[in-house]
């Protein structure tokens, strides 16, 4: 295992336990990081349908993290009854971007060890 998949694996599962909390979610989707450069159809860093997948690959650690917690709150969403609209400017993706803001700057004051210039 390589120390950016270490490092990666330690962020994921700091960041989980803090969207636990934050969003109380008593159980989680299926996760995938994934090392290619988009998903999707080529239009996104994220998805959620049912399971989570992000993008690894040339991004930041903690612009994974924020996406990560964008679409768990997708998945709390779904978990509250919610329609899922993923449109831009649309009122699930205003809420999904807007509360991972706010799981990122809570996560960033618990764990400012991880504002890394880049991974090995």
């Amino acid at each position: 295992m390589k120390i950016k998949e270490i490092i990666l694996e330690k962020m994921v599962t700091h960041l989980l336990q803090l969207c636990k909390q934050e969003l109380q979610l008593s159980e989680l989707p299926t996760i995938q990081l994934v090392n290619e450069p988009t998903v999707g159809g080529g239009t996104s860093f994220g998805i959620f349908d049912g399971a989570i997948k992000v993008v690894i690959l040339n991004r930041h650690p903690m612009d994974v993290m924020r996406t990560l917690a964008h679409e768990l709150v997708h998945w709390k969403q779904m978990q509250s009854g919610q329609e899922l609209d993923g449109d831009d400017g649309s009122k699930t993706e205003n809420d999904a971007n807007a509360y991972a803001g706010i799981i990122m700057r809570k996560f960033g004051k618990m764990y400012p060890e991880y504002f890394l210039d880049s991974l090995p």
